[in-house]
């Protein structure tokens, strides 16, 4: 029983790996296949030919799917579009957990320290002048943010910052980044504040009464409430 096969579909080929066979196996009859197409479209070495791996039960390692970009790599004409399976590989695992959970901080952050988490963030200390916290989730700030805060980290601009930030310094979301002092007008000391990057890309500011409206994902996120 062959370890690959080649398949097509609607949407493109597809290469199946049999995740009960033999990886080394695999790799092998990986190779002859991708030669033998090569082979077959010589003559349209200018077409690419795209097609996603399926391998089923088995979450292939970074460096498996290396391997096998590597082996695809060799032919001019050939190229992974994506990797698909079933279960999810501890670094997906971590990954996901890394994204999803909510650290409490309860500390100060000095001028010249910066404080850089994974997550989502529940802030219930001091951030001095000079001082960053910086998070690639959202930030709920129940301390006093005098310093930087930055939310999806380094360019994610659907996170929020949810506190009172009338007196910080800069409050930045992805790349964009608000001077509080430039504002027209003052930012209220209100912990129900909401920043959000808005549609035209620009950081913008509302109230957590609009949090449906600003991000309906967040709100069913947190429960609908």
């Amino acid at each position: 029983m062959k370890s690959v096969t080649l398949k097509g579909s609607q949407t493109g080929f597809q290469v199946i790996i049999d995740d009960e066979a033999d990886f080394h196996q695999a790799i092998h009859e990986f190779h002859e296949l991708m030669n033998q197409l090569a082979t077959k479209n010589r003559e349209s070495a200018a077409t690419q030919i795209g097609f996603t791996i399926l391998s089923g039960n088995r979450a292939l390692s970074a460096d498996q799917k290396q391997e096998l970009r590597d082996i695809t790599g060799k032919y001019g004409n050939l190229v992974i579009t994506a990797f698909q399976a079933n279960v999810m590989s501890n670094d997906e695992a971590y990954h996901l957990r890394d994204e999803n959970r909510v650290t409490i901080i309860d500390q100060t952050i000095r001028n010249g320290q910066d404080l850089r988490v994974k997550g989502d963030v529940l802030f219930l200390g001091t951030i001095h002048r000079g001082g960053r916290l910086i998070t690639n989730g959202n930030l709920f700030s129940m301390g006093k943010v005098e310093g930087i805060v930055q939310v999806g980290f380094p360019v994610d601009e659907s996170k929020l910052a949810i506190g009172d930030f009338h007196e910080a310094q800069q409050v930045r979301i992805g790349e964009q980044i608000e001077i509080i002092a430039d504002q027209k007008e003052p930012l209220a000391a209100d912990v129900r504040t909401v920043v959000h990057v808005n549609n035209l890309h620009s950081i913008d500011y509302s109230n957590l009464d609009n949090i449906k409206a600003i991000s309906p994902k967040f709100f069913s996120r947190i429960g609908g409430i």
